[in-house]
């Protein structure tokens, strides 16, 4: 005998949702209520080095929970460590063309990185704070790529069932198979939007919902205890595509808004910011400028995107967190670069995840000890503690 299926459904942009859920609220049954969330990377291995930021995992996790911090993503670099063989050795030539990289290790990098993943959970775990797991595609000389997502999610098996082994899952709110897909897959993009008649097409919207949602089906089937998603750029076109997701991790950028772009020239210029500071004292003019007599409007565009997401979150059931967003997704401390405008969109930040139901929550990109703002103990509680009354 055959069983009817029935056919996954959702409301778009929230039509209906208020009503459906009559006050029920999925972030009081989740644990923890409230993600207080910064993006670590995989500089919390890259710069373990002697006399780097993360030198002392002690430390920084200290800081973390003293600025009200209880989760944190990173990195584990599926691509490259096993964790069957964790002295291994991994190396990476750095950045020498790119010596204002803001977060990864510009200079050479080696050690058992291993061996640190294993000490830094471990600390991280007795401390009993959260984590997420995200791959990205870092640039060491020794490692090969997942170039698809089937590739990555194989990997992604591979750590995973070591991970178990010698962590558990206790505290993993969810494994991201790839940041910012699909950014950081090598070609799979402009390969993909080539044979799918361009971006947003039916013919690639079908593909990608097809590849995604297949490697979510194949890997939560190995590991039903872990919760699975890709994280996105704040494209409410993604809305459409209906993507099986367990948690929504949304990166929103004033970057996307070309009222932004066109006064301060980020698109534009953005690339060239890790190679030279020629144009910084520009970009922070421009920026501040911008800042000054576009906020409310840039803001209100930007709420509007996280209103359609926070719709889709309550009509799908799937929780919206942000690791990395709201203003310039490029920053570092450089005296031509003031950081007062990008401070006061943080400020904001927390106010408008509140408002719109948000289960996790960053105020920018930059919560990590190599910066200076990172010393500002009182503003970061300031801010996580409004966001963990919520």
């Amino acid at each position: 005998m055959e069983y009817p299926l029935q056919n996954p459904s959702a409301t778009k942009n929230g039509a209906g949702s208020k009503s459906a859920t009559r006050g029920f609220d999925m972030r009081d049954y989740l644990t923890p209520r409230r993600l207080t969330m910064v993006m670590w990377d995989y500089a919390f291995i890259t710069r373990h080095m002697k006399g780097d930021s993360f030198e002392d995992y002690d430390r920084v996790l200290d800081e973390l929970i003293e600025r009200g911090y209880n989760t944190v993503r990173i990195d584990p670099m599926p691509q490259i460590i096993d964790l069957s063989d964790p002295g291994k050795i991994i190396t990476s030539p750095g950045h020498p063309d790119s010596p204002f990289t803001p977060w990864d290790r510009v200079e050479k990098f080696e050690g058992p990185a291993g061996e640190w993943l294993i000490e830094f959970m471990e600390k991280l775990n007795k401390r009993g704070l959260y984590y997420c797991l995200s791959a990205w595609n870092a640039g060491f000389d020794n490692a090969v790529y997942g170039k698809s997502l089937p590739e990555l999610t194989e990997q992604w098996k591979v750590m995973l069932r070591e991970w178990k082994k010698r962590f558990g899952f206790k505290n993993c709110i969810y494994v991201d198979l790839s940041n910012e897909f699909p950014y950081f897959l090598g070609s799979y993009l402009n390969t993909s939007i080539a044979h799918y008649n361009g971006r947003w097409s039916k013919e690639w919207n079908d593909y990608v919902r097809k590849d995604v949602n297949s490697c979510l089906w194949s890997i939560r089937d190995e590991f039903p205890e872990v919760r699975f998603t890709v994280s996105l750029h704040g494209d409410t076109k993604w809305i459409d595509l209906d993507l099986e997701l367990d948690v929504m991790d949304i990166h929103f950028y004033a970057d996307a808004d070309p009222r932004f772009t066109a006064r301060t020239q980020f698109d534009k210029h953005c690339s060239e910011f890790f190679k030279s500071d020629a144009l910084y004292k520009d970009f922070s003019d421009r920026a501040t400028k911008t800042h000054g007599i576009m906020a409310p409007m840039l803001r209100a565009g930007q709420r509007n995107k996280l209103g359609a997401f926070a719709s889709w979150s309550e009509s799908a059931g799937i929780p919206l967190v942000t690791t990395e967003s709201w203003a310039s997704w490029f920053y570092i401390d450089h005296k031509d670069l003031d950081w007062e405008w990008l401070l006061e969109w943080a400020e904001w930040s927390v106010e408008d995840a509140v408002e719109f139901g948000m289960w996790g929550w960053t105020p920018h990109n930059y919560c990590q000890p190599q910066f200076e703002t990172w010393k500002d103990v009182k503003w970061h509680r300031r801010l996580t503690e409004k966001f963990l009354r919520s």
